[in-house]
């Protein structure tokens, strides 16, 4: 059960690992309520709820973030309509609220993620009106930790003296509270507390103690919920380890493992789930190897960037395929190649409003063109023709889009003789790995 993480888009990570496991859930990054609630037009909803266009997107979950009921019932219902469209790619399996995160711009300053921990009626509250919100068409889940910690700073010894006992009977009163209504019947938990001042997101990955036992105990004591185990999992054997070793567990959670290593996560249906044979495997279309995986994904790379400005996506698309051969001799110097590969657009952009500036400057080709755009088009809509012409810096041109440099100029188009981004990763692939892609 993999979630996306750092510097990947909502949809990458989860077409990569779709590729390669037909069974595997996958979870969305988290997204904000007020983020979704601020801009419903199509453009923003599409960015944080859409999915691949081009790979079946599969058993995957939709977590949301907030501490408002009706603003969450709201979110639940725009997905809800969303889905529904004809012309839009977006079904998820499942709705998550995010009752985990312990960031302090999440649950300190607008007190939602690990904080709602402290509220366990209230979070019953919402994860009603998120209910309310799909019409109950979907199970709405919750994902949190085994407890909070106000304590500022933070001792691990003093937190060592707390009576266990104590810690694991305010773990099951929230999950009492949560599960009472019969709406939520599943919780990812991670086993550590979150530490809500004097940590940072990556120390409360690491400082607090993982405490399995409480998971597994809670997966004994409620056999009629569902509880997946989540933090400090590095590797599927981990996974199947975990799996064989506690048979009431619903499952594991994976997050940035399986980012630093996709591949080693790649026999996930074979080792896991049981059910995929070598022969159900070519049924399925799923990749046996990274040559496969790079085409196929590449062909999702492809369909992305002639949907949208390179220089905006390039760099999510890429970042899928940077661990993809994590571990092996020359890994570094792919990376640093894709980090080339991905800037690229960006930098081609940058030059070709450049040489526009320095056309206008000069009185050249593009004055009167771009005035006129100044006046028209929405990509400019904020600046104006009056700023450009008092302006010295290219900096003017910042919020001028593609489209408008090539009506200016048509020999600034960024992908005027470039491969397809998918060529050239597979050829990064080639020169660093040989025949093992």
């Amino acid at each position: 059960m993999p979630s996306a993480h750092d510097g990947l888009h909502q949809s990458t990570l989860r077409a990569m690992v779709r590729l390669i496991s037909a069974n595997t859930l996958t979870y969305t990054e988290m997204v904000a309520a007020d983020e979704l609630l601020s801009d419903k037009t199509d453009h923003n909803v599409k960015q944080l709820l859409g999915q691949s266009a081009t790979i079946p997107e599969g058993p995957s979950v939709l977590q949301l973030g907030g501490n408002d009921a009706a603003q969450l019932y709201n979110c639940a219902k725009i997905y809800h309509e969303y889905s529904q469209k004809d012309n839009h790619k977006c079904e998820y399996t499942a709705l998550n609220l995010n009752c985990g995160c312990p960031s302090p711009s999440v649950s300190g300053k607008k007190c939602f993620g690990a904080a709602l921990m402290k509220d366990p009626k209230h979070v019953a509250k919402l994860v009603r009106a998120m209910d309310d919100g799909v019409e109950g068409k979907i199970p709405c889940t919750v994902k949190c930790r085994i407890g909070v910690n106000d304590s500022t700073p933070f001792s691990r010894k003093t937190y060592d003296r707390i009576s266990e006992k104590k810690e694991y009977e305010q773990l099951r009163s929230f999950v009492d509270a949560i599960a009472s209504d019969g709406i939520v019947t599943n919780f990812q938990i991670h086993a550590r507390i979150a530490v809500l001042g004097g940590l940072s997101p990556a120390d409360n990955r690491k400082v607090p103690p993982l405490k399995y036992e409480y998971v597994y105990r809670l997966a004994d004591q409620y056999p009629e919920l569902n509880f997946v185990l989540n933090g400090g999992i590095n590797s599927l054997s981990q996974v199947k380890e975990e799996l064989d070793g506690n048979t009431s567990l619903a499952g594991v959670m994976v997050g940035r493992a399986l980012c630093a290593d996709p591949w080693s996560f790649s026999m996930a249906d074979e080792m896991i789930y049981g059910d995929a044979t070598v022969d159900e495997i070519h049924q399925q279309r799923l990749c046996t190897n990274r040559r496969e995986l790079l085409e196929a994904y590449g062909r999702h790379v492809d369909y992305e960037e002639s949907r949208n400005d390179p220089a905006e996506i390039r760099r999510s698309l890429v970042a899928a395929c940077a661990h993809l051969f994590a571990g092996e001799p020359n890994a570094k110097r792919f990376r640093r190649e894709l980090d080339e590969i991905a800037a690229r657009p960006e930098r081609l952009q940058r030059e070709a409003k450049a040489k526009v500036w320095s056309n206008i400057s000069s009185g050249g080709k593009g004055s009167s063109t771009l005035a006129s755009a100044f006046s028209t088009s929405s990509t400019l809509a904020g600046g104006g023709w009056d700023d450009m012409q008092t302006s010295d810096s290219p900096a003017a041109v910042a919020s001028v889009g593609w489209d408008d440099i090539q009506a200016i100029d048509d020999n600034t188009k960024w992908d005027e003789n470039e491969p397809p981004l998918s060529e050239l990763i597979l050829e990064a692939a080639h020169r660093n790995f040989g025949d093992e892609v």
